[in-house]
């Protein structure tokens, strides 16, 4: 009587592995890109921390110079290094939309400089992402009958700022 050797795996047990990868390549792919997104996140939220400290930096130089704490209008000048962006794709910094006027009136009738520029993300998935960054620049202001220098001051707002979400 010859005996049949087994030499190699039934339809069975192949099914079996193809259906145990289907279901971890269904669990794993969505928290793969969960986790690409929460990175890009993180990583713009630095970028803008560091953006919003050479901000401060510079105003506070200004005030050391000058004793008026002035913001400048394109926040990407405080930067030792101008972001990247790729000429190609698009992806990575840039800011557009710059506008400045002079508002009236404070205290004493004198125009002060306002400004607003959007900063804009392009992300390697495309997906672009702004936020809007605001100048006020120093003006008069009374407080129960006593005039004095109000300094300057700057707002973002968008995604991570001022309780806004992605």
């Amino acid at each position: 009587m010859n005996k049949l050797t087994s030499k190699g795996f039934t339809l069975v047990e192949l099914i079996i592995v193809m259906v145990l990868l289907g279901i971890l390549a269904a669990v794993a792919v969505p928290r793969m890109s969960q986790s690409i997104t929460a990175g890009e996140e993180a990583a713009e939220q630095k970028f803008l921390a560091t953006l919003v400290s050479a901000v401060e930096i510079q105003a506070n130089d200004e005030f050391v110079r000058s004793s008026r704490k002035q913001y400048i209008v394109d926040p990407f000048d405080a930067l030792e290094q101008q972001p990247f962006r790729d000429n190609n794709t698009g992806e990575g910094w840039w800011t557009q939309s710059r506008n400045e006027w002079d508002e009236c009136c404070d205290n004493r009738g004198n125009n002060f400089l306002r400004s607003r520029i959007e900063i804009k993300h392009r992300r390697n998935d495309g997906n672009e992402h702004s936020w809007e960054y605001n100048t006020q620049g120093p003006r008069y202001s009374d407080n129960n009958g006593e005039s004095y220098i109000q300094q300057g001051e700057f707002w973002i707002n968008g995604p991570g700022f001022n309780g806004q979400t992605y």
